[in-house]
């Protein structure tokens, strides 16, 4: 590679050199005369920005890999056990329920109870899994007054906010269900709503043309592009295994210049720069003469390569957080990961030994009874510690989250 043809030799009069001569070297812009300019040090900010991300971002990869693969594995064992409890107790209940109130079966009292822990299993068990369940199912869907009162109060009140339309002839299960599917509707009504606000705006400002604010940002994309372009030609050049006579090095060029492909591709100059490191025709130590102006255009680049890689990053959090609950406003950590996960297997494990041992409680009918009675104390004990919002609450609560 000669000398003229510089990874970052300056392109045309409207990249000339300033005073500050500014170069790459090991990967940092430097001055070699005066201090430091803020497009310099918004250079280095950024490219170790990147890198931490970069950083980030593996980590998060590799601990879903292996410990998500792990844990998942786990879970979906502990949870086709707890699939088999839910239905063994759920037989039981529905043939005690069924059989004879005297001389020694279930009360009417208990058989509503029994009821209510039945739709509370089927819903666990939803969508059903065999035909038996969803009898079962049927048999009890109408009995539950009391949340068949609830689902008409919840729709009544979501009609009064949304309209009619929002059930759409659907028929609900659960006062929550009614909710859900009025948020869903106004949401994808008030999305309609702004996409056709913007095709409205859009089409006016295609008659009207560009503001000066939105030409000078098109100009900045368009200078950012240009130096992405420029440093990808240059690597190119330098790097086309064609060109190299030594297999070796014919070889590594190959793989080099793999990377720069999908590097440009995906716009990823922090990539495009640490390569041009790795080469050997490009001296390590000083990687030729940038320009404020052209290191500008770069910082828009690295700037939009940061902003997505932040965004991923979130992405992998909140993942995280919605499969094992592991909190996404905390500094991430291999270990408390793990703790979080373990958390969860063994809060599910204590579950199914409970469950284990309601069943053999409710084996035979004053076990049962006495296993009701005490399911009745424990909800209204759950009641009276969570004050139950009323409908209304929790309704301007979902609405909120739109």
């Amino acid at each position: 590679m000669n000398s003229t043809d510089d990874l970052f030799a300056d392109q045309g009069p409207e990249y000339a050199p300033q005073p500050d001569r500014l170069e790459v070297v090991a990967g940092k812009v430097v001055a070699t005369m005066n201090k430091p300019s803020h497009a310099q040090k918004l250079f280095n900010g950024l490219m170790t920005r990147i890198d931490e991300a970069q950083t980030l971002a593996a980590r998060l990869r590799l601990a879903l890999d292996t410990h998500g693969r792990v844990h998942r594995q786990a879970m979906d064992e502990l949870l086709t056990e707890n699939e088999l409890l839910c239905k063994r107790m759920l037989v039981l209940l529905d043939q005690r329920i069924q059989a004879p109130s005297k001389p020694s079966g279930l009360t009417p009292k208990q058989k509503q109870q029994a009821i209510h822990l039945v739709l509370g299993l089927c819903e666990q068990l939803e969508p059903p899994q065999d035909a038996e369940v969803e009898a079962i199912r049927a048999r009890y869907a109408d009995a539950d007054d009391a949340a068949l009162d609830l689902r008409e109060q919840a729709r009544e009140l979501a009609e009064s906010f949304v309209g009619a339309d929002f059930a759409q002839g659907r028929e609900f299960n659960s006062p929550e269900e009614v909710i859900r599917a009025a948020v869903e509707f106004e949401k994808k009504k008030l999305l309609a709503q702004a996409e056709k606000r913007d095709a409205k705006r859009t089409e006016r400002k295609a008659q009207k043309g560009p503001t000066p604010a939105e030409a000078a940002a098109e100009q900045v994309q368009l200078d950012a592009q240009t130096a992405l372009r420029t440093v990808y030609r240059q690597l190119a050049s330098a790097l086309h295994p064609d060109r190299e006579p030594d297999e070796d090095a014919r070889k590594r060029k190959t793989t080099l210049m793999s990377e720069v492909n999908a590097a440009y591709e995906r716009k990823d100059l922090r990539t495009l720069l640490r390569i041009q490191l790795q080469a050997e025709e490009v001296d390590a130590n000083k990687v030729g003469a940038l320009s404020d102006a052209k290191l500008k255009a770069m910082n828009v680049l690295l700037n939009e390569q940061l902003k997505a890689l932040e965004m991923d990053n979130r992405h992998l959090r909140n993942g995280m957080e919605y499969e094992f609950g592991y909190p996404c406003f905390v500094r991430f950590k291999e270990a408390g990961l793990l703790a979080t996960m373990l958390e969860e297997r063994t809060d599910l494990q204590g579950d199914l030994a409970q469950m284990r041992a309601d069943l053999e409680v409710a084996q035979d009918e004053k076990g049962l009874k006495a296993w009701l009675k005490e399911q009745a104390r424990a909800n209204k004990a759950v009641l009276r510690q969570q004050q139950v919002p009323d409908m209304d609450d929790v309704l301007f609560a979902m609405m909120r989250q739109r």
